[in-house]
């Protein structure tokens, strides 16, 4: 309750300068509450990974009997990127509408490690170091090392030559 109250008074401060920010925050929401299988919201503690990836689930799949993904799987995901420092959002499936399908071992290794750590239909904010994202060289608008946090819905994925597991409907 009380990081809801805080978010909330966050999103009001920033509304005041800029009414896009609630508009955009409201679609997110939205965008996440239609998602076929996605379950409950939790309240979970914050878990940082020998890696330095921090995972803090926000909601568990409906099915958590359901496995989860390899580093050779192919996954479809729903995803908003964000820099730790200052909270400016780089990227956003949500925002487009549409969610994504790539295979784990063609993005930064910090995104990579937090899907390996989901069932489908689990929602987690991922944290990590610049070392763990696009590191030294940076990526367009991402400068070199910045610690990035996403915002992450596994739909599905497909392991090599396996069927595809998706969130129940």
């Amino acid at each position: 309750m009380i990081r809801f109250l805080i978010v909330a008074a966050a999103l009001t401060l920033a509304a005041c300068h800029n009414p896009s920010v609630m508009d955009g925050m409201e679609e997110a929401e939205q965008a996440s509450t239609s998602i076929p299988g996605l379950g409950a919201e939790v309240q979970e503690q914050p878990q940082t990974l020998p890696s330095g990836l921090v995972l803090q689930f926000t909601r568990r799949g409906a099915d958590q009997t359901l496995p989860t993904p390899s580093m050779g799987a192919s996954t479809n995901v729903h995803y908003e990127g964000s820099f730790v420092d200052g909270g400016e959002v780089f990227d956003s499936s949500f925002a487009r509408g549409e969610p994504v399908e790539f295979p784990l071992q063609r993005v930064v290794p910090g995104f990579a490690e937090a899907i390996t750590h989901m069932h489908p239909g689990d929602e987690v904010i991922a944290t990590f170091p610049g070392s763990l994202g696009y590191g030294e060289s940076g990526s367009g608008p991402i400068p070199p090392n910045a610690a990035l946090r996403f915002r992450i819905v596994l739909l599905s994925f497909q392991e090599p030559g396996g069927q595809t597991v998706s969130a129940p409907q």
